[in-house]
């Protein structure tokens, strides 16, 4: 038998031996690991589109969604995410069920439009979760509804509106007379009342959720009757450019719109949808979507669902003061914009606050 004689061939054949060990022990781990579920192989990846009425170039309602979206892809590693522009009309059928058939778990329909859809398409794919954006009932078994408490920003926006008007006449430039545009517009005159009693909001309709021409059309026609304010419901900043062109206060909606009105905006209503949607496929992907309450998700300011754009300087500090008091105050469930009435109420209103100056089309 071979014997190393020199202490340096004795030090090698320690080390080689040490090695051995070492790697020996390394493999046993990673044999022992690999029989554990989920330790060496890569987490099991769950499927999530997202489906939006309009172009993510809107900077507004699809923005945010796209934002929302994005977001909760980054903080759950495990989602695969896709989304679609304009995908709310005619070809909206053929499009959910390709998404279902190529193994999306989750598909949020981002608009109230996509209601009538999700009711034909959703019973045929009883394995996937159909989420309706600004939905108002259930559908079908696997499909839930999910919302922002909107009309709580609006509150406080009109707030705002109230205390800096000086012609006490407002303009409100609303999309289509549903519940949720309603509601919006009553909750925001509630605000105006609260701190200005003699003032108005003068509502008039687009149409349309996103036209950009008939936005910027409708916003200059109330500026024209006078209004020294705006804000609207729709979804591009359209009305933003007509405030900034005329020189008038801007309430941007939908998401912070600064950008476009930078000599006249206020403060805004903003969409937050990252929470909601995160809270939403977690609960898929453990296995407890269908124990949520009526797998209806409507998230206030409490949620972070909803925001108030930051102030801009044009508002005053005891302005700034009084609408941060009445937020804390709706956040802590304090207040209430719409005291007494029930979500299903909430979701039906149909009528005007005395101090709107409007009438349904």
């Amino acid at each position: 038998m071979f014997q190393f004689k020199s202490n340096g061939a004795k030090e090698v054949k320690h080390v080689s031996g040490h090695k051995i060990r070492v790697i020996s022990i390394l493999m046993t781990v990673i044999l022992l690991l690999a029989t554990l579920p989920g330790c060496i192989e890569e987490e099991e990846r769950l499927k999530v589109a997202v489906l939006y009425i309009g172009p993510i170039g809107d900077y507004g309602w699809t923005y945010e969604g796209h934002l929302g979206a994005q977001r909760m892809a980054g903080e759950l590693p495990y989602v695969e995410l896709s989304e679609r522009e304009e995908a709310c009309g005619p070809d909206a059928p053929q499009i959910m069920r390709e998404c279902a058939e190529t193994e999306n778990k989750v598909i949020f329909c981002h608009c109230y439009n996509f209601g009538k859809y999700i009711e034909e398409v959703a019973s045929d794919y009883p394995e996937v979760i159909f989420m309706w954006g600004a939905g108002i009932e259930k559908k079908a078994p696997t499909a839930g509804i999910y919302f922002g408490r909107m009309y709580e920003v609006r509150f406080l926006a009109g707030m705002v509106a109230g205390a800096m008007t000086e012609t006490n006449k407002i303009g409100y430039a609303a999309a289509i007379p549903t519940s949720e545009v309603v509601r919006g517009i009553d909750a925001f005159a509630k605000g105006v009342a609260s701190v200005n009693p003699d003032a108005k909001v003068y509502v008039e309709w687009i149409g349309e959720w996103y036209n950009p021409p008939k936005e910027k059309e409708t916003a200059l026609s109330i500026i024209e009757k006078g209004c020294d304010i705006i804000t609207h419901h729709s979804d591009s900043y359209a009305p933003a450019q007509a405030a900034e062109e005329r020189g008038v206060y801007y309430i941007s909606f939908g998401s912070d719109m600064k950008r476009f009105a930078p000599h006249v905006f206020l403060t805004g209503s903003v969409w937050n949808w990252t929470p909601i949607m995160s809270d939403i496929v977690e609960a898929v992907r453990e296995g407890r979507w269908d124990q949520y309450p009526g797998q209806d998700w409507w998230y206030g300011l409490a949620e972070g669902g909803v925001k108030l754009a930051p102030f801009s300087d044009l508002v005053p500090e005891d302005v700034r003061e009084m609408v941060e008091e009445k937020k804390q105050a709706i956040v802590e469930g304090k207040l209430e914009v719409f005291p007494g009435m029930t979500d299903e109420e909430l979701r039906e209103i149909y009528y005007f606050e005395p101090n709107v100056v409007g009438k349904f089309p």
